[in-house]
């Protein structure tokens, strides 16, 4: 087994695209934008924490330490063996470090209508104790993660609600740029580490399940092949090659459109076949295509032609969290949701597209689909073994009002719980018009318990202002204007959800990642 320093002069094999559009430096939900109104928060509040009865206080704790690096030089080989590559995962997982920043009698509040409470922006982090900024209404710890300043393109963020920012062990996470660019962050101290030269655009890097040390990516828009690379040493090797692997020899794209991970476990993966068409400007669909990454080799394939509607492109393709299930959805009059067994032999429809959905562990660790169902309005759920499907929280609080949501599913160490982040809430369906009043779901990110009348537990407020980024603040980034997906706050928690991350720029300037820490007992 070898393995390569993507430094060398391999990095133009590896990245060829250097040069971003926009639009090709990440994997949002597109065409789910829904124009903001423009709010600023008020000013004043000390971002300092403070005590109260069932919040959080400051105390002495321990910091996260990273993780010891390793890694070898050689050169790629597509036989190279997954298994043997990775560094010897953490034997045990490092405690929870807010555990001991909070009273053990803080508790997450019932999602409610409460004002959201002067807050001013914080100052970048720099540590998990001195950096807290309490979050008024929510007596949550709430940290700037990122900064723009020292990044290009206007802005710097983690990537959506369905892919992790965070490692295996929370010691690190990563985000991208304006320009593409993406970097590597010490998540105890918010440094910025490193610029991952290597990655470029919506390559769709995604952790290595149980090495922090690891993550997998491919080339921008997607390429042949994946590859494993350690953040650390920056060595990398060939993770799969599909090239004369599948039934599609004119494919030349296997990629998940940016919005998937792989199994909770890390072992399945599945991916869209394509071919981007230069003189027709098109992209022709072959078919999926699940990878089992443990052992390298294929383990199903859909012809195109077997779609639901023969030759149209899905809009997302993931696999659950336990790899028994495969997950596509194409929009609604082209198949709409369905789900397969990760063969891609058999299958079933679900009542909805992808657009504001993702997977989850239920309370056992089922596989769960959580959607939006706009139809019923109902956030729902439904068990991708029994079908079974499970009403959580009806959408909307007022007759014509209307909001935009993410969800995220990514807590795989929390079953029975998801994250939703929610923005764009306006009067009706035909105006700009903002909501004429506050509402518990609104400009929030929060918390849902995976069964019938389970909680909604609220986590932090959304004070982004569209405005701003729309140019009317020096520091706006002007790129959001043509992509309004750059300023939603897609929330996304780590696996044991200590820590939820959103975008966010507090009235002004840039846009950022901002994290929320949480105690381990913050749900029960």
């Amino acid at each position: 087994m070898s393995t390569w320093s993507l430094s060398s002069a391999s990095v133009g094999a590896v990245c060829v695209a250097a040069v971003l559009a926009l639009a090709g430096c990440r994997g949002s939900d597109a065409g789910n934008s829904s124009t903001e109104p423009g709010r600023s928060p008020s000013a004043g509040v000390s971002t300092s924490p403070v005590a109260r009865a069932g919040a959080g206080k400051p105390k002495a704790g321990a910091e996260a330490k990273p993780t010891a690096p390793s890694g070898r030089r050689g050169a790629p080989s597509p036989s190279d063996d997954f298994t043997k590559a990775a560094v010897k995962p953490e034997e045990s997982k490092l405690p929870n470090p807010f555990d001991s920043l909070y009273d053990r009698d803080f508790s997450l509040a019932d999602l409610s209508a409460d004002p959201a409470g002067a807050m001013e922006k914080p100052a970048v982090a720099d540590g998990l104790k001195k950096s807290a900024a309490l979050d008024p209404a929510n007596k949550t710890f709430v940290y700037r993660a990122t900064d723009a300043s020292k990044a290009e393109g206007g802005f710097v963020r983690h990537d959506n609600s369905h892919k992790q920012a965070f490692n295996a062990d929370n010691t690190r996470f990563i985000a991208r740029d304006g320009q593409g660019a993406w970097y590597l962050y010490d998540a105890a101290t918010f440094k910025q580490i490193k610029k991952l030269g290597e990655l470029k655009g919506n390559c769709e890097p995604i952790w290595h399940a149980s090495n922090p040390n690891l993550l997998h990516f491919t080339l921008r828009d997607g390429g042949t092949t994946w590859w494993t690379y350690n953040v650390e040493t920056e060595k990398g090797e060939v993770m799969f090659d599909f090239s004369g692997r599948t039934p599609w020899s004119q494919a030349t794209s296997f990629s998940t459109k940016g919005r998937s991970m792989t199994s909770a476990d890390g072992r399945y993966l599945a991916l869209i076949a394509t071919r981007h068409d230069e003189a027709t400007r098109t992209r022709n669909v072959y078919g999926l295509v699940v990878l089992d990454v443990k052992d390298k080799r294929i383990v199903g394939t859909l012809d195109a032609k077997n779609f639901p509607r023969p030759g149209a492109s899905p809009d997302y393709v993931s696999a659950s969290p336990s790899g028994r299930h495969v997950v596509v959805s194409w929009p609604g009059d082209a198949g709409g949701t369905r789900v397969y067994t990760r063969d891609l032999k058999d299958s079933f429809e679900l009542p909805t597209t992808s657009k504001h959905a993702d997977m989850a562990y239920g309370p056992q660790k089922q596989d769960y689909y959580v959607f939006a169902d706009y139809s019923k309005n109902q956030l729902s759920a439904t068990d991708l073994d029994s079908h079974e499907r499970i009403d959580l929280r009806s959408l909307y609080p007022a007759n014509g009002e209307n909001y935009t949501l993410d969800i995220s599913g990514q807590a795989y160490d929390k079953p029975g719980w998801a994250v939703v982040s929610t923005y764009g809430e306006k009067k009706d369906d035909v105006s700009d018009e903002a909501a004429p009043q506050e509402r518990a779901e609104y400009r929030k990110v929060w918390l849902v318990e995976l069964k019938a009348g389970g909680q909604a537990l609220s986590v932090a407020n959304v004070r982004t202002n569209a405005s701003a980024i729309g140019g009317s603040s020096k520091d706006a980034a002007p790129q959001a204007v043509s992509d309004p997906d750059f300023f939603k706050p897609q929330a996304s928690a780590s696996r044991d959800l200590s820590r939820i991350v959103f975008a966010d720029n507090f009235g002004q300037g840039p846009i950022e990642s901002y994290m929320v820490g949480l105690p381990s007992w913050a749900v029960r």
